[in-house]
């Protein structure tokens, strides 16, 4: 069984594997979910001419128009009957929102909803507040159509070759029995636009895939680290296991039997007898026959010199006393 610790371990390398996959796959979701393009605007019969290739009428067309731009969101409302659409302002503004076939679809819009009875307004009243810049062209360069919708050929003509700079119903119509192909912005920008795209994925799946691999082996050699500690910490010393005191290394010193241990003894010394004697080598130590009752030498006490005219005599002779 795994330690307590490498098992709390994993389970928090498992919890934050966990936490991060269901929040990789909300954001996705929410990101999809933020493209939305509707239209509560619904066309009477007869204008089926102005949808585009894929079907759309001029009312969601022109959402998806205005949404490139404004990610990819929008819901182009109804209208009320007797009145009309806005016009670009200082914050709605954009390079899509300002551009030709924004207002050609949206003019349609109005007319296919209400024919005959909507007043549509000028190009130059409903471009005024855009930007020289955004108005010069059908669809602004460097954006796309949600789900590679397609702009009507009679959508892209500049407002301005209008009678009178406004939007006229038969003029349009006139271009589309043209059958000229819709116009298709992410076909001109898939070569920037697809290939930003596509670099942006697979950077983000690079990244996203080596930090979960770093993580993942952090976790590993963590693991693997944290095991062998506890395996470590957990085995018994050598002393707990022959049930001796000593520790390993002082066992060889101690045991008479061990061969790696009898030079050591072979060489143990005794410390040479206390001696005032200060030569290179210990005198011998007299034997209990000889050895002198004086503290203050270790050689037998010398016969004293006989007296002339002194009787010798068989007493026995008594050491000399010592000199103090």
């Amino acid at each position: 069984m795994l330690p307590y610790s490498t098992r709390s371990g994993m389970f928090l390398l498992v919890v934050m594997v966990s936490a991060y996959v269901p929040t990789a796959s909300a954001n996705a979701l929410n990101h999809l979910n933020l493209r939305n393009v509707i239209s509560d605007a619904q066309c009477v019969p007869g204008f089926n001419w102005m949808n585009n290739q894929e079907g759309k009428d001029p009312c969601l067309t022109v959402a998806y128009v205005i949404a490139a731009c404004v990610g990819d969101t929008w819901t182009q409302p109804a209208l009320p009957p007797g009145d009309k659409y806005d016009a670009p302002n200082g914050t709605t503004a954009t390079p899509c929102y300002c551009s030709w076939s924004c207002y050609n679809l949206m003019m349609a819009c109005e007319w296919c909803q209400y024919p005959n009875n909507v007043t549509m307004a000028l190009w130059s009243i409903f471009s005024q507040n855009c930007p020289s810049s955004y108005t010069n062209d059908y669809f602004p360069t460097g954006y796309t159509l949600l789900n590679n919708q397609t702009i009507p050929y009679w959508a892209s003509i500049d407002p301005t070759k209008w009678t009178s700079g406004i939007f006229n119903v038969n003029q349009a119509q006139e271009y589309a029995n043209q059958n000229v192909s819709d116009f298709n912005p992410s076909a001109t920008s898939t070569t920037s636009g697809s290939k930003s795209s596509n670099l942006g994925a697979i950077v983000g799946g690079a990244v996203g895939g080596a930090a979960f691999l770093l993580i993942l082996a952090f976790g590993v050699y963590y693991f693997c680290k944290r095991r062998r500690y506890n395996r470590l910490a957990t085995t018994p010393p050598a002393a707990d296991t022959n049930r001796k005191t000593n520790p390993s290394w002082q066992l060889h010193a101690r045991q008479p039997s061990d061969p790696s241990t009898s030079f050591l003894q072979s060489e143990t010394v005794s410390p040479a007898p206390m001696s005032y004697f200060t030569g290179s080598r210990s005198p011998p130590i007299p034997d209990a026959s000889t050895r002198s009752l004086s503290v203050f030498t270790s050689y037998p006490a010398a016969t004293p010199p006989r007296r002339a005219g002194s009787l010798t005599t068989n007493a026995p002779q008594h050491p000399g006393l010592p000199i103090v």
